[in-house]
């Protein structure tokens, strides 16, 4: 720790300066906000933090508050369960780090009935490829959640959803259902995939 030194930090104070708009600065006293108004911290609460906390290491999520009015707006609609556009979509992409993985996930926490959780593994699972190109276009994951819809909404889909509920002690709804299966199956498939190629 040789450079840890009055001296050093007032050199570096000299070219110190702080970005506007930088999540990393932003989001931190909302962590320290979050812990303040806890009187007594429980698992809910270390789950929570845990998670966000990870969220800083090692690559830190750029939130991007400039259109923030809108994107909350949107995110409340979510909420009451509506469907949004592929410009709101847009908005909230941008906002989420430009990924539309990090996008899903918040849309499918907020609403789960509604939207589900897209990520490389469904994206391989669905297209087949090892490639990403196409996961972060906002018009492929409107088009998953309207294909998920159609199977949910089949009669025959209803004794799948119990098989996969039957798993589980909370509600599973049917596109996390649908999601779920085939993230595991890709799981699955890469693990079959590692060990053929170790043997």
């Amino acid at each position: 720790m040789k450079n840890l030194s009055l001296e050093n930090l007032s050199l570096d104070m000299e070219s110190f300066s702080i970005t506007e708009h930088d999540s990393y600065l932003n989001t931190y006293q909302e962590f320290i906000t979050y812990f303040k108004n806890i009187e007594c911290i429980e698992k809910h609460h270390l789950v929570i933090a845990s998670h966000f906390v990870y969220g800083w290491m090692p690559t830190v999520i750029q939130l991007n508050t400039k259109e923030l009015k809108e994107v909350l707006t949107t995110l409340n609609a979510v909420k009451a369960g509506q469907l949004i556009s592929l410009a709101e979509l847009e908005r909230i992409k941008f906002c989420i780090n430009n990924s539309m993985v990090g996008a899903s996930k918040l849309l499918h926490f907020i609403s789960p009935k509604v939207y589900a959780i897209w990520d490389s593994r469904i994206f391989r699972y669905l297209t087949g490829k090892k490639s990403q190109y196409g996961i972060e276009k906002p018009e492929n994951y409107l088009e998953y959640l309207r294909r998920l819809n159609e199977i949910a909404n089949k009669d025959e889909y209803k004794k799948l959803h119990a098989k996969i509920q039957d798993k589980f002690l909370y509600e599973i709804s049917p596109l996390r259902a649908i999601e779920l299966l085939m993230f595991e199956t890709d799981r699955e498939r890469q693990r079959k995939t590692k060990l053929i190629n170790i043997s």
